[in-house]
């Protein structure tokens, strides 16, 4: 039986199916539809974390991070930089703060 898969998977899983006895077919991904398949791979991994909880699950998040860094050719560092930057200006996340609404009505 076959399944259909055509998502993005780490590099040494072909050679791992194939090790198990078991074949499979690959291509490699234009630029495009690696950046597109990275983008779906993040929310995939995402989602995996927030069923399991499993800090492997995000671990795959942070390689699915550095490998879209790696491809735009952005400066880790520089992004790091502009974490810092961010969270100096608009803060973290770590208050736990819900924004629940805003009143929009200008006062005169």
């Amino acid at each position: 039986m076959k399944r259909i898969y055509n998502k993005l998977v780490r590099d040494n899983i072909p050679q791992l199916i194939k090790e198990s006895g078991r074949d499979c077919s690959t291509r490699i991904l234009n630029e495009k539809e690696y950046y597109d398949a990275l983008l779906d791979k993040i929310v995939e991994e995402i989602e995996e974390y927030r069923i399991s909880g499993n800090e492997e699950e995000l671990a795959d998040v942070y390689e699915v991070l550095d490998c879209l860094v790696q491809l735009k050719e952005y400066e880790p560092m520089h992004i790091d930089y502009l974490q810092l930057i961010r969270r100096e200006k608009r803060g973290s996340f770590k208050d736990r703060v819900l924004l629940i609404d805003v009143e929009d009505t200008i006062v005169k």
